[in-house]
């Protein structure tokens, strides 16, 4: 039977539109398709450069344990690159006891670990009496600082001892995010047996804990060695690093942007079959 001329147009516009819709279909089949080759390539850069990340702890652990003490790997933050599988990798090394402890604060480093945040005056009262106020184990508020009864009506309380991360300091009353990621780099809460070492601090710490501030002299010094030449201290002092808390920093990187941090706190065990053991994430 021959169609008419209205049901061959109506028959035409239906082909049409039911190739425009196979279309669209496949087109988004298609786009479906990139997306998921996409997110495995994407997924494939962060497998690989969390891999080349846990390659640096262990190269950094070896470079630790390096017998000969002018070939053994700094503890001062000094930066040794490599190549690992396709990415490239910055490895340093950090002495814990080199950085400010923030359960062991007096009022002096106190108030000058707040000056180097970035506060002066007031602010920095507040914000020195009410980290003190916050480790302590008591319930009397310091001259400008802050207790239970400032901190009930906000939903917390005090530590009343170490904080658990350099991050819970914003919940302290006069302290801010910004002035957090000031002091990241220097601070710790991972110290440690024994006293503060001003061998391989950071430059800063140095100038919070021995007093000075940046114009502290062998705060300059360090900052000079750290552009430098390993220090002659270094190499000939017996140092112990047994049981003294380390981080490891890592950072690794490939040609398609996938970028892995790891900050893994670490002891050397002196045991040959477990050599060392993590203590924490910073």
């Amino acid at each position: 039977m021959i169609a008419r001329r209205g049901e061959r147009g109506y028959a035409t516009v239906a082909a049409v539109a039911a190739i425009t819709v196979f279309a669209m279909v496949s087109l988004t089949l298609v786009a479906d398709n990139r997306t998921a080759v996409g997110d495995a390539a994407a997924e494939i850069g962060r497998a690989r450069v969390n891999a080349a990340a846990d390659a640096g702890l262990t190269m950094a652990v070896d470079g630790l344990l390096v017998e000969d003490r002018a070939m053994r790997w700094s503890i001062d933050g000094r930066i040794h690159e490599a190549d690992f599988a396709g990415t490239h990798i910055r490895i340093k090394i950090e002495d814990e006891r080199g950085k400010v402890p923030l359960n062991l604060l007096d009022e002096d480093s106190a108030k000058a670990l707040v000056e180097a945040a970035g506060r002066s005056g007031l602010d920095a009262q507040i914000a020195a009496d009410s980290l003190l106020d916050w480790t302590d184990d008591d319930d009397e508020p310091h001259l400008n600082g802050a207790e239970s009864e400032f901190y009930a009506p906000r939903g917390t309380h005090p530590r009343n001892g170490p904080p658990r991360s350099i991050d819970e300091l914003v919940v302290i009353r006069g302290w801010d995010r910004a002035m957090i990621e000031r002091i990241r780099p220097f601070v710790t809460i991972w110290f440690g047996r024994g006293g503060f070492d001003a061998r391989f601090a950071q430059p800063k710490a140095i100038g919070v804990m021995l007093g000075g501030g940046d114009g502290n002299p062998l705060a300059i010094q360090r900052q000079r060695e750290a552009q430098g030449q390993r220090t002659a201290i270094e190499l000939g002092d017996d140092l112990v690093l047994t049981g003294r808390p380390l981080t490891v920093v890592v950072e690794a990187s490939d040609a398609s942007g996938a970028r892995a941090v790891q900050r893994t706190v670490i002891e050397l065990t002196g045991a040959r079959a477990q050599p060392y053991v993590v203590r924490g994430f910073d």
